[in-house]
């Protein structure tokens, strides 16, 4: 299976459209969720690993990275934090298969836009004077915690 990442700048305003691209083995997240090319690819990473291994929370590998993201364990709760709304501008986007016909016209790639250094981690309690690199280790760890924590 062939994983893919990236991000970018939307090109487009309509959400239909946008919409139209996401399928269970392709998710477009809104850009403000990622912490980093590391933390998009450690989430598709262990989404895939939850489906082979049959732990998964969601039936599709791109709601999967949902909850990874977020570390979250309810999809409405994941998709508030990460999914995409009529206010998005930017996105990234994993894909477990082939990447939609298309998608590159409505994107405009820019990896800056999942940035550590752009990333709100306000949302993870996490002091302001720490080092950046330790901000982004500090919400992988817990993002990754996922399976372990009681339901």
């Amino acid at each position: 299976m062939e994983l893919e990442t990236g991000c970018g700048h939307l090109q487009i305003q309509e959400m239909d459209k946008l919409l139209s691209f996401i399928s269970p083995d392709f998710a477009v997240i809104d850009s403000n969720a990622v912490c980093g090319k590391l933390h998009l690819i450690q989430a598709a990473n262990l989404s895939l690993s939850a489906h082979e291994g049959n732990y998964n929370l969601s039936k599709d590998k791109s709601t999967e990275v949902l909850l990874y993201l977020t570390g979250q364990r309810q999809i409405s709760k994941a998709l508030k934090l990460a999914g995409i709304s009529a206010s998005t501008k930017s996105i990234a986007w994993v894909s477990f298969s082939s990447i939609p016909s298309n998608f590159m016209d409505v994107v405009k790639l820019d990896e800056e836009v999942i940035s550590p250094s752009a990333f709100d981690f306000s949302r993870f309690n996490i002091e302001e004077n720490f080092d950046i690199n330790l901000k982004q280790k500090i919400v992988m760890t817990r993002t990754a915690i996922l399976p372990v924590q009681p339901r």
